[in-house]
């Protein structure tokens, strides 16, 4: 008996190692530029990590997180079916950006907008990622210093996290 949970532990732990590479080589990002300065955000790696969450709520919710440091970024769109596709951001649909100079969460409303579009696919090495990629621009205000700022070229490839 105590081997044979032996041998399911250890087979967990294999998978579970090929889960991890097949993350490492999907190579997922989120990336984008303001004021002619990229920034990229790569999955698992710099200072405490980066962290990253694609979430898909069944069919009627998408939630993408990213931050490094102290700067985040991402979006949150819901509609009532939510296929492949181009989504507009504004007071609904939010664009948000956490500016690390001054500490201060930007996002987007009636006047300030942007557009995400993503399509989903699947990643497949030795075992299958459910992933998300898409592009992103948008422009996003400060209500209370009323500063704004414009997010541009955006693209991201994450693994999804179904709900």
């Amino acid at each position: 008996m105590k081997y044979l949970f032996l041998l399911i532990l250890i087979s967990v732990s294999l998978i579970g190692c090929e889960k991890e590479q097949n993350k490492q080589l999907l190579g997922a990002y989120y990336k984008f530029t303001i004021n002619g300065t990229e920034t990229v955000i790569e999955n698992g790696s710099g200072v405490n990590n980066n962290i990253f969450t694609c979430d898909l709520y069944g069919d009627t919710a998408l939630y993408v997180n990213v931050s490094k440091l102290y700067a985040s970024a991402g979006f949150f769109v819901k509609a009532n079916v939510l296929p492949d596709g181009n989504y507009l951001l504004n007071n609904i649909n939010k664009g948000y950006y956490t500016n690390p100079a001054d500490l201060k969460r930007y996002s987007t409303n009636n006047i300030y907008t942007g557009q995400v579009t993503f399509q989903r696919g699947t990643f497949q090495a030795s075992t299958m990622l459910n992933t998300l990629k898409g592009t992103f621009s948008y422009q996003v205000v400060d209500t209370i210093t009323n500063n704004s700022i414009n997010i541009t070229n955006g693209s991201f490839l994450m693994e999804v996290t179904e709900h």
